[in-house]
């Protein structure tokens, strides 16, 4: 039995009494969730990702069934703690890219408001709160896929989800790596203050002036680095760069 067959018999097992709000099975939830998504990792992800926190299925159950640890990782990721509400918890569903994917799935389903019978007052709140979390994992996921995009070597320093500035610095860094060959993430301080501007560009929905990224990365060089890259070469290095992150990341 593959590892997919046995999240979908295990999920079946634990939710076979359980209701959704309309009153329905609620394994359907489940498997809808798992029809959304991509890959038989994201489709085993996604079958059991109400299973930590909705029934009494726990880690070490999973562990000793022979899941694998990038599976366990995920479902901890999407799974809210006691104390958290859906806010909080999205900050750690973040950390994760496979978790990011099943947990906008999940949102998807969860926001069509169709299958209710009646629309009261608190489905409408709980979906505007769906919005906000919504709007934050497909952030995280543009990031992740940009990366994925890019296909860093295996040896290249690994990426953590953090502030928008510290990504957006991770992604210019990764970006330059893979145009000019020096040691991964050498140059790291060079664009901390592009990136601050880009975040800020970002936040406040302005557009971003490649003359302006340009002048803080030369700023930025000057003061560390002695204007090692002030010549023509790089300033085509560096605006091809801004224009590739503009596509990827702030243009809608």
């Amino acid at each position: 039995m593959s590892s997919l067959e046995l999240a979908i018999t295990l999920a079946k097992q634990h939710h076979a009494t359980q209701v959704d709000k309309a009153g329905q099975p609620y394994i359907e939830h489940p498997m809808r969730v798992m029809h959304q998504v991509e890959g038989t990792l994201a489709k085993t992800i996604a079958i059991m990702h109400d299973l930590l926190e909705d029934t009494s299925v726990r880690t070490n159950d999973l562990i000793e069934l022979g899941f694998e640890p990038e599976i366990l990782q995920a479902l901890l990721a999407l799974t809210k703690q006691p104390h958290e509400n859906r806010f909080t918890a999205v900050q750690r569903t973040k950390q994760n890219a496979l978790a990011c994917k099943v947990k906008l799935a999940d949102l998807a389903d969860n926001m069509n408001l169709s299958r209710l019978g009646t629309i009261q007052a608190k489905d409408l709140a709980r979906l505007a709160q769906y919005n906000i979390v919504k709007a934050q994992l497909l952030e995280a996921d543009q990031i992740y896929g940009c990366i994925q995009a890019l296909k860093p070597s295996t040896d290249y320093p690994a990426f953590h989800y953090s502030t928008r500035a510290q990504n957006y610095q991770y992604l210019l860094n990764l970006m330059f790596d893979q145009t000019v060959p020096y040691l991964a993430q050498e140059w790291w301080i060079l664009f901390e203050d592009a990136s601050q501007y880009l975040s800020w560009c970002k936040r406040h929905q302005q557009p971003a002036e490649v003359s302006y990224f340009l002048a803080l990365i030369h700023c930025t060089d000057r003061v560390f680095f002695d204007g090692q890259f002030v010549d023509a070469h790089y300033h085509a290095v560096f605006k091809r760069i801004f224009e590739q992150f503009q596509v990827a990341i702030l243009e809608p």
